[in-house]
């Protein structure tokens, strides 16, 4: 930790405190609230957006922070330790800006930009689709074009802020169709109560409550011209272009899930005492957070030096799956064995750790599940 700490510019390290800052005073006082409510937490969103949180990569003429993506792995990070709904709803967010500032026309930016990062307005990206998954080649969803401009018709499954969003991107395929681009495209459609035939149906997760997701239906769902993303057939292009960070952020949220679980395990062990001494001074005590430890330090390193890879202009598939699926592993056996260390304490409501330990579960899923992101480490190894 010594050496990544050293490698952090002043601006990444202010970025870091604003995170703190917002994640001590804001996010950690509503997490119980936010957890038992299963709310959509918008007034501690628009906090984020207070905190410049919410276009850390937005440049300062959109009313951004105009930093890099390291800078935003330490925020998203850091807000794990407190809410990792609250952390996966900014991801979500976070990747719905992204594509309308690098592909969006300067209409579409000024539009919608400024209020996205004060939050103000709140993005959703909607890609996956119950037959597809999410491989834009397979989208059944399409866009057919009328005298107005298009009209939507399709089913799409999850999508971080789904059905609260005031803007989604919906990733769908033009009709008719273009030959040389399948015309995969992506439109932005206001939210649920400001488009006819648009309709949300929320979906109760295992964690992550107050993060919200679930099934969107479109049938005739009328959009402009000017809804068009970039250009028609552009889709996949954008729809991949941030895979890498998505990937890496995710990893991120698991290494803060991971240390807010660890750190209550070194509490407890330091100070419960069991046959005469302190928990952690027992030997096979010590192997589990041992094991923690590493996993942890070892998950942040690969986050990080993906995260310094995309920030230098070098996005690289390998570190960022690895990222992912080392961080979300860790996540889920450090909170497994917090919960252990505290023995029938840690399997109680009243802390935090069974919230940490529900939390990390889903990271190994979304996102392409970890088995994905190892076959993908091993085919770019070995050069296939």
């Amino acid at each position: 930790m010594s050496l990544i700490k050293s490698a952090l510019s002043e601006e990444h390290r202010e970025i870091r405190h604003q995170a703190a800052e917002f994640a001590d005073d804001i996010v950690e006082p509503e997490a119980e609230r936010i957890e038992q409510a299963d709310e959509f937490p918008r007034e501690v969103i628009e906090e984020a957006g207070e905190h410049g949180l919410l276009g850390i990569m937005v440049p300062e003429e959109y009313g951004g922070e105009g930093s890099d993506f390291l800078s935003y792995c330490l925020a998203v990070e850091r807000i794990a330790e407190a809410s990792g709904a609250v952390a996966e709803t900014i991801q979500g967010h976070t990747f719905a800006t992204l594509p309308i500032l690098n592909f969006g026309s300067e209409e579409q930016k000024g539009e919608y930009l400024e209020p996205m990062v004060d939050g103000d307005q709140v993005g959703a990206m909607l890609l996956t689709e119950p037959g597809a998954g999410s491989s834009p080649t397979e989208l059944e969803t399409v866009a057919k074009a009328d005298e107005e401009g298009y009209l939507i018709t399709g089913e799409k499954s999850f999508g971080t802020n789904a059905g609260v969003a005031d803007v989604h991107l919906v990733v769908a395929r033009k009709q008719p169709t273009p030959e040389d681009s399948h015309g995969v495209s992506v439109f932005l459609v206001p939210g649920v109560d400001d488009r006819e035939g648009f309709t949300f149906d929320r979906k109760e997760f295992m964690g992550m409550r107050g993060h919200v997701t679930g099934d969107s239906s479109f049938e005739d769902v009328q959009v402009g011209e000017s809804a068009v993303l970039g250009e028609i057939g552009h889709g996949f292009r954008i729809a991949m272009g941030t895979i890498d960070m998505a990937r890496t952020g995710l990893g991120a949220i698991g290494t803060g899930i991971a240390r807010a679980a660890f750190d209550e395990a070194i509490d407890y062990a330091g100070d419960r005492e069991q046959g005469g001494q302190a928990v952690g001074q027992y030997q096979a005590v010590q192997v589990l957070i041992a094991d923690m430890d590493s996993r942890l330090d070892g998950a942040r390193h690969l986050v990080y030096d993906s995260a310094t890879a995309i920030a230098d202009g070098n996005p690289n598939t390998r570190k960022s799956s690895k990222a992912k699926y080392v961080a979300s592993e860790a996540a889920e056996f450090v909170t497994r064995n917090a919960i252990q260390i505290h023995g029938g304490k840690g399997y109680r409501k009243d802390l935090p750790l069974e919230r940490f330990y529900r939390d990390a579960k889903i990271l190994s899923i979304i996102g392409g599940t970890n088995e994905i992101q190892k076959t993908t480490v091993a085919g770019e190894a070995l050069g296939f």
